[in-house]
């Protein structure tokens, strides 16, 4: 595995982004049901970076990074978290290759508590982002993205709910959660995928 901190201020070439998507898991499916799986956490770092090392006469007051991980995956069957709050649960359907995402919303999610802080924090890592005060909360939109080995012909998902969407685009299909709402107690997603049968 590999964890990359970066200062959140290098995040600029992230914040083209819709809805400020910065967090989240992305996973890379091959035809054999293997997966490439990256996850990026919003966190508070307590070591230096080496910028602030560099710059001996500034009181710090403040640290903010997007933490990355990449691994494998032997199985996309295999895919959960911990605590059970994100898995894959089985197959979208008869006519298409797909899978079926079982996404667990409420306070105790640890698959959102493991992406990002609660509401404050991330508007208090907001000034760090952006200094310029425009950002007011960092991390709040929590991405899940699947790229199957063909296109995507389908992604939905059920219940709806404030601000929860579901899209596809080419080979990758994509979930969105705003971090309030996956945390607010509510009846789990159940997010289905489809992509083109190999001919």
């Amino acid at each position: 595995m590999r964890t990359l901190p970066l200062l959140l201020l290098c995040l600029w070439t992230l914040a083209g982004c819709a809805g400020n998507e910065i967090v989240g898991v992305s996973i890379v499916l091959q035809d054999d049901g293997s997966a490439q799986v990256t996850t990026r956490s919003l966190a508070t770092p307590a070591a230096a970076s080496p910028a602030e090392g560099q710059l001996p006469a500034v009181t710090w007051s403040g640290r903010a990074a997007l933490l990355c991980s990449q691994g494998k995956l032997a199985s996309i069957q295999d895919l959960k978290f911990r605590d059970d709050s994100l898995k894959v649960t089985g197959r979208a359907g008869a006519d298409f290759p797909g899978l079926r995402v079982r996404v667990q919303r409420g306070p105790n999610a640890g698959w959102v508590k493991a992406l990002v802080p609660d509401q404050a924090t991330r508007r208090a890592l907001a000034g760090i982002y952006d200094p310029s005060g425009r950002t007011k909360e960092v991390g709040d939109v929590l991405r899940l993205e699947i790229t199957a080995p063909r296109n995507i012909v389908g992604s939905s998902v059920e219940p709806g709910g404030r601000g929860i969407t579901a899209d596809r685009d080419g080979k990758r299909a994509f979930l969105l959660v705003p971090a309030q709402t996956a945390l607010e107690a509510g009846e789990d997603l159940t997010w289905d995928i489809t992509w083109a049968d190999a001919k």
